[in-house]
């Protein structure tokens, strides 16, 4: 299957932008690619050393001047990088100037790069023309998002080691094992008068162990969703039992409003945060659980909608102060979530009965006023995130449609394992083979729709 080509990005153009923020700084890279980049610069830069700009080496440094040819006047004192091809990110001629930062001085040398024949680049340019060029496949691709877009640590390790390619090797090996098992489906099918042996244990072991690989990559796009997108959690408990005040402890520093006043919190306070490594979606909601009153009704409207919407539910309770029916109300609320069982105040004295929730696990005691447990309830986040034993170094990055092409493929080996258990023709298997074939190709870009290419490099900046 042949990929889809962007008309609005025209391989035939040269292109250029400017590849760093345009503002007062030390330095200012401008990018140019294609097969006019050499010839380009060779009109606006003056080397210190004369030199053919259009002859000189791949992977050379180049110090001199951005001049305007029209009026000889010199622009601005810059370093040149060649890069030529296919030795290049683009694969194409690529050249780069480096200036002194500032937005005047960045526009005056890229309006020069443009007079002498190059266009502005549209985002996400340099990385189709990788991508079309075979320098990277997509999921290379969209790794380099995921590194210009990570915002922990784990999810900047995880995004650059699915640049490396191994993600990508992996796919590829799979994709060739399923067709070994889909090409002698179809010779059994071709060649009805040769005989050919049909082993279905043998297909159906290595079926099951593609099933299993599968398996592998569901879990490591799970983990790289939520090392992008992050987790949401949401603190709750009756009024007054130190939600707010937890909310502050845990993002360091005063959003919510804390007052001995009960039912303080109307709306849902939200902060992100970095714990263990994972993006933290918090959320402090109203802990009224009746009121006549309209505001207080809404308020309560929107917490049960926000615990709805949670991954993880910290649920808090009082150390102080014996459990109520609020308590056990928003029990039955998050009784099919995620829960850490929180219980604050320890440092006062207790009058909760602890034998009524012994059986609620995790259970962490702390005092968010005295900021003692914290660490312990942090990682008790982390481990709850990560509990399905996945590691940062086998998360993938995929997108939403990938994945749902990945639910798919499930679907056609659960099929092709059922038509096998039922002694189906082999015809069935080979079609739930070839439809697995053709998603793999659509996972890692070798078949794509125009609408999927168009929304990726959309997502880059102009320089990228």
């Amino acid at each position: 299957m042949e990929l889809f080509k962007l008309k609005d990005y025209a391989l035939e153009d040269t292109i250029a932008a400017i590849a760093t923020y345009p503002a007062k700084s030390a330095l200012g890279v401008i990018k140019i690619s294609g097969k006019k980049a050499l010839r380009i610069i060779s009109k606006i830069f003056r080397p210190a050393r004369k030199k053919d700009m259009k002859k000189v080496k791949t992977f050379t440094l180049h110090y001199g001047w951005i001049v305007n040819p029209l009026d000889k006047k010199v622009v601005d004192e810059v370093l040149v990088s060649v890069m030529r091809k296919p030795f290049s990110y683009t694969r194409e001629d690529v050249v780069e100037i480096s200036s002194h930062g500032g937005v005047l001085v960045l526009d005056k040398i890229l309006k020069l790069v443009l007079r002498e024949g190059a266009r502005l680049a549209k985002p996400g340019e340099f990385s189709y023309r990788a991508f079309i060029n075979g320098r990277v496949d997509l999921l290379q691709v969209q790794s380099i998002l995921n590194i210009v877009e990570a915002s922990t640590e784990k999810a900047l390790f995880s995004a650059a080691e699915q640049l490396k390619g191994d993600a990508s090797s992996f796919l590829r090996e799979l994709k060739e094992r399923i067709k070994n098992v889909y090409i002698h489906t179809q010779a059994i099918i071709d060649f009805p008068e040769e005989e050919i042996e049909i082993e279905e244990s043998r297909v159906k072991r290595r079926i099951e162990r593609i099933k299993k690989d599968i398996e592998k990559i569901k879990k490591a796009s799970f983990w790289g969703q939520i090392l992008k997108e992050g987790v949401t959690c949401v603190i709750c408990g009756k009024t007054n039992v130190g939600k707010s005040t937890l909310f502050n402890s845990l993002i360091e520093k005063e959003k919510a409003l804390v007052t001995k006043i009960a039912g303080t919190t109307r709306d849902a306070v939200e902060e992100s945060v970095n714990i263990g490594g994972i993006y933290l979606h918090l959320y402090d909601i109203a802990g009224i659980m009746k009121s006549k009153s309209l505001i207080e009704r809404k308020a309560i409207k929107k917490s049960f909608q926000k615990l709805e919407e949670a991954d993880i539910v910290i649920f808090v309770f009082d150390y102080s102060r014996q459990l109520s029916k609020d308590d056990y109300l928003l029990l039955e609320k998050v009784k099919n979530k995620k829960v850490i069982y929180v219980i604050n105040k320890v440092d006062l004295k207790r009058k909760i009965d602890l034998k009524k929730i012994r059986q609620l696990t995790p259970q962490i005691k702390l005092s968010a006023l005295k900021k003692t447990g914290l660490d312990r309830l942090k990682g008790e986040i982390a481990s709850l995130v990560s509990k399905e034993g996945l590691e940062k170094e086998n998360a993938i990055f995929l997108a939403h449609w990938q994945r749902e092409i990945l639910k798919k493929i499930e679907e056609n080996l659960r099929k092709a394992l059922f038509y096998l258990d039922k002694k189906y023709t082999i015809d069935f298997v080979n079609f739930s083979l070839k439809e697995i074939i053709e998603d793999l190709d659509k996972i890692m870009g070798v078949s794509l729709e125009k609408e999927i290419l168009e929304s990726l490099f959309s997502q880059f900046c102009i320089g990228k």
